[in-house]
């Protein structure tokens, strides 16, 4: 068997990965000890049943597919500019519109994430709130709780986003709109 070498996208869900194993384990030898969880290990467990890791994944193609969108918009803005543009402007249209992809991506730190999500979650509960919370989520109840209540805010977020994107591209379209009537039809070079 062929063993890759690690990619570097993968560093951040492995720091993750050794950033929850160290509390579990040590959740694990406090239970083995009959010792009550604590606010740490409660928060750990919590985070990784959130699934912090895949809500960053999702914001990212979220981004992704706005600056398509924006990009999309540009192109209807310039189009008359950009049929005439030469094999050298066109190469070099092409290098900003990647380079503009790129500096739209954004960089969220997975451990960074998990660590606002724990804070909000837990900043108006008790530790023995956060251990209650705990056990119930490790019933099947209450895992299908947590489920159903991330799939609810992921649902919301994603409408929210959508109605706030058909809102920017509809305001968008008047004002270029607007402009061109303004300059006579033709966008700036």
């Amino acid at each position: 068997m062929k063993v890759e070498p690690m990619k570097d996208a993968n560093r951040p869900v492995l720091r993750v990965l050794a950033w929850l194993a160290l509390p579990l384990l040590s959740a694990a030898c406090a239970s083995l000890h009959g010792g009550p969880l604590t606010r740490q290990q409660c928060l750990v467990e919590l985070v990784s049943d959130a699934n912090v890791e895949g809500a960053i994944d999702r914001a990212h193609t979220e981004s992704l597919a706005e600056a398509h969108r924006s990009i999309e918009r540009i192109k209807i803005e310039f189009a008359e500019p950009l049929a005439g543009m030469s094999a050298q402007q066109r190469e070099r249209y092409e290098a900003a519109t990647d380079r503009f992809a790129i500096a739209s991506r954004p960089t969220s730190d997975v451990t960074q994430a998990a660590s606002v999500w724990a804070e909000s979650f837990a900043a108006d509960l008790t530790d023995d709130d956060l251990r209650k919370v705990v056990e119930f989520g490790r019933t099947p109840a209450g895992r299908q709780a947590m489920a159903s209540s991330l799939n609810a805010a992921t649902q919301l977020h994603a409408f929210l986003a959508k109605r706030s994107s058909a809102t920017l591209d509809k305001a968008t379209q008047q004002y270029v709109a607007e402009i061109k009537a303004i300059t006579g039809g033709s966008a700036a070079h």
